[in-house]
């Protein structure tokens, strides 16, 4: 049985890609969920924030290193678990998604993808590695914005 407590606490988040703006666009959408980003725009810098901040999760576009990203942290200390992995890729072929599978993601999403698919599969991938249970905030608050997620809604004012 769970701490209801548990349940609010951030999950921390490393997201290596090479685009500014869809970051924000998945740090935007993870925010409906109990989630904080920190955003690596290749992999050097993902080591460092893997080493500093200690993420529980990771969002990796597989052409910008994924591969690389998913060796070094398999190398990792017997103490600490290997984090899981939800890999990005332009490819949506068979062997495209295969290969990524191998190399260790432990799910792959296809850009472009549905920003509730992303939320859908981060909590999925969270309930069953991390065993944490996640409530989704499907209408979020930004300032003067209302986004509601799941009606594809956004209000101002």
């Amino acid at each position: 049985s769970q701490n209801p407590s548990s349940i609010e606490e951030q999950i921390r988040v490393v997201v290596v890609l090479d685009d500014p703006l869809a970051t924000e666009v998945i740090r935007l959408t993870l925010s409906h969920g109990p989630y904080v980003v920190r955003h690596a725009s290749d992999v050097e810098a993902s080591f460092r924030i893997l080493a500093e901040w200690q993420p529980h999760l990771a969002v990796v576009d597989m052409e910008v290193g994924g591969s690389r990203f998913l060796r070094e942290i398999d190398k990792g200390s017997e103490e600490s678990a290997r984090i899981p992995v939800s890999g990005l890729t332009r490819r949506g072929d068979l062997k495209a998604k295969l290969a990524a599978f191998d190399q260790g993601v432990d799910d792959i999403l296809v850009m472009p993808f549905a920003l509730e698919e992303l939320l859908a599969r981060v909590v999925a991938l969270t309930r069953r590695t991390l065993r944490r249970r996640v409530e989704v905030r499907p209408v979020l608050n930004v300032g003067d914005l209302e986004l509601d997620i799941l009606n594809h809604r956004v209000r101002v004012g």
